[in-house]
């Protein structure tokens, strides 16, 4: 009997003739879409050649640990501009000063990248992931927030977190090696808590809270959608043990926010205007950026509860996370560069005078070789390695036609590792930032807080947490480490992150 005639026997013809004509046309159709649009598909750029549904997804299907690995030899191959497919998706890779200025510098492409959907449970549409109107208007609203007078008020609270965290590192004193980076973290998490919320949730003291646990799977799981084709689709992802946690821990940190929310209303409510802004000796309070947040809502005219929960849940998703990598990976650098810990050590002692006073905002501007420090150890391992963002307009980029509507990825880790900008890149030296190397350089070779019309509103928060927290660990520490460079593997996850932690141990320094 041939294979037609079984195919047409009743009761069995019709299923399995469905079953090979189906997945043919849905592979005819992917074709098509894949490869019957050149410039859509961006197939006229260099890049590794896409299959039908996966595209190169199959490319990072491993652990992520490889993902830099996999990234740096693609750009070895196809250069600063380049493409990739995940699905049906094409998207642009780029990693130069000067595309990244085109992108950056305009306000054609201020709307983020397709990845950032996967936030939406979770933050909503504040000024992480709103473009438009909407945007323009949450970002000139916010703003005042982050204006200097405001962050000095903030200062008390690194300064008292900062001193918890000694505490508990002095525990640490002289008993060998142990992962430094859960500390950092948990202390920054306390400050972004306290400064955005007015909460005290102590992680320092308590890290096993339902809270925290939620917002580290969060950020872990968004990643893993990102990179996997297949669990883009909401229903289908819903359907999934990811999407039950997912929605579980959504649940979790919208129940907290929620409840902080209500409770700091109710602290408004309850009080009038004089008594509100001066404690009972006529002192004047600190706010959070909640209440600064509630005083702007105008009584939910302006903001309604749920515009105030996308802008907090969004401060504390990018408020401690990028924080608590630079802090933590700063804090390698110091242990494995003995010689620059010794400086930023003398400058500290120099600025402080032997004195375990809390820091200013005087002091802080007077630790030049420490901020130098830190920019260092952001251009080598910046919080968010790759950021994205669609094309609000056809552009030209190395020669190429890129439509209006691309998904473009701007790759920070190797910008900021580029030979053609830094001489020997992959070696920790703070003296690249000193005045004059920075001015000869382009303006966009170094971006760790982006730039242009959406660069990083919380910059300035985030450098003064770090300098506080560096400047109490060193002053208070010497640091040393074991743990070679080429053991530190990375996770360009959401937040770039150590794969295995950093170890390093601690003895207190003399004077102290």
């Amino acid at each position: 009997m041939s294979i037609v005639s079984e195919i047409q026997q009743p009761g069995l013809g019709t299923p399995l003739l469905l079953l090979i004509i189906i997945p043919t046309l849905i592979f005819i159709i992917a074709c098509k879409e894949l490869y019957g649009t050149r410039k859509k598909n961006l197939l006229d750029v260099p890049g590794p050649f896409p299959i039908p549904l996966l595209g190169n997804a199959l490319l990072f299907l491993g652990p992520h640990e490889l993902i830099i690995d996999i990234l740096t030899n693609l750009i070895e191959t196809y250069g600063s501009v380049m493409r990739i497919h995940l699905g049906l998706r094409p998207n642009l890779l780029v990693s130069s000063p000067e595309a990244f200025e085109k992108i950056l510098s305009s306000n054609k492409h201020i709307t983020k990248g397709k990845e950032y959907v996967f936030l939406w449970d979770w933050l909503g549409f504040g000024l992480l992931t709103s473009t438009g109107n909407k945007w323009h208007s949450r970002r000139k609203l916010l703003t005042p927030a982050f204006h200097f007078r405001i962050l000095e008020e903030f200062i008390e609270v690194m300064n008292n977190q900062c001193g918890v965290l000694c505490k508990k590192l002095g525990e640490k004193a002289d008993k060998g090696e142990f992962n430094i980076f859960p500390y950092i973290t948990h202390c920054a998490l306390d400050i972004i808590c306290e400064t955005a919320m007015g909460k005290c949730i102590n992680a320092q003291e308590n890290d096993d809270t339902k809270y925290v646990k939620a917002v580290y799977r969060s950020s872990e799981i968004v990643f893993q959608r990102q990179r996997s084709p297949w669990l883009w689709n909401d229903k289908l992802f819903s359907l999934t043990p990811l999407g039950w946690e997912w929605s579980s821990a959504v649940k979790t940190m919208h129940k907290f926010t929620n409840e902080v929310i209500a409770e700091r209303k109710q602290y408004h409510e309850n009080l009038e205007n004089e008594a509100l802004e001066t404690d009972d000796v006529g002192i004047k309070k600190r706010f959070a950026f909640l209440d600064l947040l509630i005083k702007e809502s105008k009584g939910g005219t302006v903001l309604s509860d749920a515009d105030i929960r996308e802008e907090v849940d969004t401060f504390m998703f990018e408020g401690h996370d990028t924080t608590a990598a630079n802090m933590a990976f700063s804090i390698y650098m110091m242990a494995l560069h003995p010689q620059y810990q010794r400086i930023v050590q003398e400058e500290l002692d120099q600025v402080f005078q032997g004195s375990d006073r809390p820091a200013t905002t005087e002091d802080l501007s007077k630790l030049k070789f420490l901020d130098a420090c830190l920019k260092e150890s952001l251009r080598l391992y910046q919080s968010v390695p790759i950021m994205t963002r669609i094309t609000g307009e056809d552009m030209e980029l190395n020669g190429h036609m890129i439509p209006a509507g691309t998904n473009v990825m701007l790759i920070n880790f190797f910008l900021h590792r580029s030979k053609d900008t830094f001489n020997d890149p992959h070696t920790f030296n703070p003296e690249r930032f000193t005045s004059e190397n920075t001015d000869t350089r382009h303006p966009y070779s170094y971006v760790p807080f982006s730039a242009g019309p959406r660069n990083c509103i919380g910059q300035k928060f985030a450098v003064m947490e770090e300098k506080v927290t560096l400047a109490s660990v060193l002053s208070n520490f010497n640091l040393e480490t074991s743990m070679p460079l080429e053991d530190l593997k990375l996770l360009p996850e959401l937040i770039l992150r150590p794969l295995n932690g950093i170890q390093v141990s601690i003895t207190k320094r003399e004077q102290f």
